[in-house]
Parts: C-alpha cells; structure tokens; sequence
C-alpha cells in the first residue's frame, strides 16, 4: 500500500502541481466569476511546467545533490602494492534497491527498475574489483509480492556473480529501513554504500544516524551535454521534467528526514 508521505510527495510533484494549478484556473475561468485569479493561476501552472521543463535549470538543481559525493576512488578502499590501511577490511557493499517493474514474463534484468539496474552493474564492478567482498542487496516486497532483493540476485546470478557472494535484505520498506536491517549485518563494519548520485546524500545521512560507516560509491550521475549552457537546453523537454520530479522527491526526501529525526 502507498504511504501517505508517497502520495503526498506525488500530489505535490512538479509536474502534478502545475497541473493542478492549471485545472483549478480553467475551473475558475469556466465555472465562477473569478476570472482574473482564474487567469494568473494558469499563468503560474504554465510558468512552473516551463521552468520545469528546462534542463537548463533542473540539471543545476539535480548537479546539487550528485556533486556532494563523486564517484568511489578505489584508491582509498584498496591502497596501490595491498597494503593495509583504515579501510583496507571493507568487504561488504551495499546496493540500494529502487524498485521492480512487477512484470514477472520478461527477463529478470527487465525486471528490475532503470535505478535498480544501474546501481546493481555499479555492485558487481566493485565486487570483481575487491577480491573477498560480498554483495548486500537490500529491497524488500514490491507491488507483485516479490523482494526487490530477491530479483537483483537473479540478475546478479545471471551475470556471474557467485549466489554464495550475496546477501539478501528483504525487509527494507522505503530508504529509511535501509540503515535498521544492514545493521544487523555488517554490525559495526565499514562498508560500501552503491546507490544512485542524486539519492546518496539522504542514504549517507540516514546510514550515519544509525552509527554505520557507509562509504558512498554514488553511480548513475547525469551527464550534462557538453555544451550546458547552448540554446538548446533552455527549451522544456521531457528529460528536465524528469530531473525537477528528481531533485524534488529527493529534497523533500531530505527535509521529511529531518522532521522525523532520520538524518
């Protein structure tokens, strides 16, 4: 069942929200006699669903949140020549779920969401790369009943990845539980947190609150064209709808976090 903070965050989602204020405009317009305040809330809805729209200013906004943590340096987990150092025993990673699609005829890589598929590929890459180190996949029971967890395996089993070099957490509801059921695994044991760039200051935050010592191999960063600032990215597109619904779920994440002592 959707949470209320689910279906609140969505009501009040760029794109829902100027939407909203268009219809409630058009009602005005057409059904009282308010029709100057009908006219500046579509005005607004307009203005909010262009500006929206703009890569131009939702990639700003979502560069935000990915440029506080860049990609891992392996460098600091394993040191040139072996040598040991104050990471030297990390040999857990953490791979966030986001999410299955819940259509159990396709294969399971096409089972798994974009996110989910994304953070998994980043997983496996360390794992090859640390000799010894295990997998944690943590995602609980999505909309079909089946653990998000249990699905990334498959793929993982899929790709080669060795069944005895995982552990699935299948309890974790939503982000927050993340940090509660990978305690009990890795107790006190630094390790390494994969999820996307966008999501990974609310994973750290959550995670250090708990005491854990996660250490962010953020994955999944958007990539601004090269040239960021040309003509083109300042008309609304799809893409910069996406990126404002993002950087929104993601700050309200932070904010709702803060509220209930989370973070």
């Amino acid at each position: 069942m959707l949470s209320f903070k689910k279906i609140l965050a969505s009501f009040f989602s760029p794109l829902s929200l100027s939407i909203e204020i268009i219809a409630c405009g058009l009602l005005l317009l057409c059904l009282s006699r308010k029709q100057n305040v009908g006219k500046i809330l579509i005005t607004l809805g307009f203005i909010l669903l262009v500006v929206s729209g703009y890569e131009g200013v939702s990639g700003r906004i979502i560069h935000t949140l990915e440029s506080e943590y860049p990609p891992i340096n392996l460098s600091q987990v394993v040191p040139s020549g072996g040598g040991a150092n104050a990471q030297g025993s990390v040999k857990w990673i953490v791979v966030l779920a986001s999410g299955i699609v819940g259509d159990a005829t396709l294969p399971y890589q096409l089972q798994v969401s974009h996110y989910s598929r994304v953070r998994l590929m980043e997983g496996i890459r360390l794992h090859r790369l640390l000799p010894g180190s295990k997998i944690i996949l943590t995602g609980g029971t999505g909309f079909d009943g089946s653990p998000e967890a249990t699905t990334m395996s498959r793929v993982a089993e899929e790709l080669g990845v060795n069944r005895a070099d995982m552990v699935l957490e299948v309890e974790s509801r939503d982000t927050k539980d993340h940090p509660h059921y990978v305690r009990e695994i890795v107790h006190d044991e630094p390790f390494i947190l994969v999820t996307s760039a966008f999501h990974m200051p609310r994973a750290v935050r959550l995670f250090q609150k708990q005491g854990l010592i996660p250490i962010p191999a953020s994955t999944g960063q958007w990539v601004p064209p090269m040239q960021f600032w040309s003509l083109v990215n300042f008309f609304p597109s799809s893409t910069g709808v996406r990126l404002a619904e993002l950087a929104y779920h993601e700050y309200l994440g932070l904010l709702w976090a803060w509220f209930q002592d989370q973070i």
